[in-house]
């Protein structure tokens, strides 16, 4: 019969797994459970955590969503997160080699990501707000799990923020490029144009170049899915990176050439085709055929998936879940993570009780030179676009048989909609059925003693012509840039001294070639007649 083993054979030193001391080391089953369970105990935390930021912040979250439901250039913002989440799970065996600790970093981004929230929602720009709110959701997991988690999933957790619907301030700029473009490609052609603004006449017809033709959401969905691509096809950040330029450039040229060819097409066609429901149907079919080109390229350089490492063995020191320290120093760590995303909201709402509230009360504007008041219907019907303002003044003067008017939007307690700086917010829009844009440009202008920047928009009806002058004033900071005006408005909130802030513009209008003789009536105006709408302005703001 073989020979039994006596009991204390199991406690002989054995190279193969005993130590010095004659103890076997722990089993690896054991270790690999008690560093799965940790891992699961982050994860749950993590999932609390974050669904307690959606739920503290959920009128920015619910914001995006309002915006994905009514645009259709955003729509994919539905799919973000779900695809984020997927390429996550894709990658999920990687986490099992990686250390989870509590980051530092990760709060310091999150007490950033928080602050940046605080001056979006100060200068009610929705789109800092949003973009804010997923730093703080990137910068919770990079706290809680750690920098080796969050480097793993850069991508998957920077996708996030195409959640964000923002691009529209590029609407302008693009419009103008389209329409030189089509200007250059009609003449290189032999196709005489004649342009003012974004009306091009040509011999067979009008066209006007508007936010559709802009190309803003061709280049989005380009993005949008030319990175994707770039992520799941490529491991080389050098060709990540070329690929999604060229989805950039390649959707902006895209865009110049379609709106080039519905002009050729409706010239050609004598105006039967290109005109209706055509005219979107190509466009969609012809960025279907070059983001299906751009891909077909790219897959000649496609590159194997990378691999998830192989996790440390059993009782290695970079232990999947080796968080140095007491318990007690971790839940210190996590309850910072914590704080420093969400103790931004209860500033908000003591800042929100400063400065004045509730109804708009204008202050008179004195007559100044030798301007008279006259009635309004001395000047041609119109006004501005601007909507949710908490008051608005209009009065006309004349000198001389000339006559000059002043608009003033008035806003306070502002909020989503009901803010100054708003992109539906517009001195003309591109689809008004009377007036239509006939050049447009900036310059300075004296305010009494005080030179100020104001925009200029020259309009056109078929009643004749007016030019207005316009600027934004926050509490008493005169400015045309849309980010000045921001970061006034929020400045001027963190200093306690409240929202109040005005769109304000003077017009004159003019017949024929007579725009030099209306610049010289606003110049006057503003000028003798400025100070007094300046002094309205500060007036109404201490009421």
């Amino acid at each position: 019969m073989p020979n039994r083993p006596r009991p204390h054979d199991a406690f002989v030193p054995d190279s193969a797994g005993a130590d010095a001391q004659g103890i076997l080391p722990p089993m690896a089953g054991a270790a690999e459970a008690g560093d799965a369970r940790t891992r699961r105990m982050y994860l749950v935390v993590l999932g609390v955590a974050l669904a307690w930021l959606l739920f503290w912040y959920r009128d920015t979250a619910l914001s995006m969503v309002e915006i994905w439901n009514r645009s259709d250039t955003y729509a994919h913002g539905f799919v973000i997160a779900p695809i984020s989440a997927w390429l996550v799970w894709r990658r999920r065996d990687f986490l099992r080699g990686l250390p989870i600790t509590p980051s530092l970093l990760g709060i310091a981004a999150g007490v950033l990501s928080g602050f940046a929230w605080l001056l979006g929602e100060l200068a009610s720009v929705a789109s800092v707000s949003q973009f804010a709110l997923v730093g703080m959701i990137i910068s919770l997991v990079w706290a809680v799990m750690g920098t080796a988690v969050v480097r793993t999933y850069a991508f998957p957790l920077g996708f996030l923020f195409f959640l964000v619907p923002f691009g529209e301030f590029m609407f302008p700029t693009m419009m103008d490029w389209t329409t030189e473009f089509i200007i250059g490609a009609l003449r290189l052609t032999g196709i005489p144009v004649y342009a003012e603004g974004r009306t091009l006449v040509i011999p067979s017809g009008r066209w006007q170049v508007v936010e559709g033709c802009s190309g803003v959401r061709y280049l989005i969905a380009s993005v949008v899915v030319g990175s994707l691509y770039a992520y799941l096809n490529y491991r080389s950040m050098k060709k990540r990176l070329l690929f999604t330029a060229a989805s950039i450039a390649m959707p902006v040229l895209a865009n110049w050439l379609r709106a080039y060819g519905i002009v050729m097409i409706g010239h050609l066609s004598d105006n039967r085709l290109a005109t209706g429901v055509d005219h979107l149907v190509y466009g969609w079919v012809f960025f279907g055929i070059i983001i299906l080109a751009l891909f077909w390229i790219g897959t000649r350089w496609q590159e194997d998936e990378e691999r998830a490492p192989v996790p440390p063995s059993a009782g290695s020191s970079s232990n999947a879940a080796g968080v140095p320290g007491a318990w007690g120093g971790r839940a210190v760590l996590l309850g910072a993570a914590l704080v420093s995303v969400l103790a931004w909201s209860p500033v908000l709402a003591y800042l929100d009780r400063q400065g004045q509230h509730g109804p708009v009360q204008f202050a008179e504007v004195p007559a100044a030179g030798d301007w008279q008041p006259v009635d309004m219907n001395r000047l041609p019907e119109w006004s501005p676009r601007y909507t949710g303002m908490r008051g608005e003044y209009r009065a006309a003067w004349a000198l001389d048989g000339r006559v000059a008017s002043a608009y003033v939007g008035y806003y306070r307690d502002q909020g989503a909609g009901e803010e100054l700086i708003n992109s539906e917010n517009r001195v003309l829009p591109s689809k008004d059925p009377v007036w239509t844009l006939a050049g447009y440009g900036g310059r300075d202008a004296a305010l009494g003693g005080e030179s100020i920047p104001v925009l200029s928009t020259e309009m056109r009806s078929v009643d004749g012509r007016i030019l207005v002058w316009h600027s934004y004033w926050i509490g008493g900071r005169w400015t045309t840039s849309d980010y000045v005006a921001k970061l006034y408005l929020a400045l001027s909130r963190l200093r306690g001294e409240g929202d109040d802030s005005a769109v304000v513009m003077v017009y004159a209008p003019f017949a024929g070639e007579e725009r030099a003789t209306a610049g010289r009536t606003l110049e006057q105006f503003l000028g003798e007649m400025g100070p007094g709408l300046s002094g309205m302005l500060d007036r109404t703001m201490v009421r």
